[in-house]
């Protein structure tokens, strides 16, 4: 049930939205709210050692964590945090 609600929300996110994504605005929320908890270095994982290895997985990753913060992301801020992890680390293509 928990994994059907994570994939809908998921899905929800991807359907995306008009909104362009700004990796300098997802970098600013990544600082705030999610480098309390973490270093960045735990993106630099080997490829081995991560499941992210599409746009879609790192989505399903920054939502699943986002929970943990305590802050109510929008869908917008979602994308932005994605937008700058993707150009500053995962590299994943659109």
């Amino acid at each position: 049930m928990r994994a059907a609600r994570l994939f809908a929300l998921v899905a929800a996110l991807g359907a995306g939205a008009a909104h362009a994504e700004d990796a300098q605005r997802g970098r600013e929320l990544y600082e705030a709210y999610c480098g309390g908890c973490h270093y960045e270095r735990v993106h630099e994982r080997s490829p081995e050692k991560t499941d992210v290895r599409t746009l879609e997985a790192l989505r399903a990753e920054v939502t699943r964590w986002a929970g943990q913060t305590r802050q109510r992301f929008t869908r917008e801020d979602i994308e932005d945090i994605v937008a700058y992890l993707n150009r500053s680390h995962y590299h994943l293509g659109r």
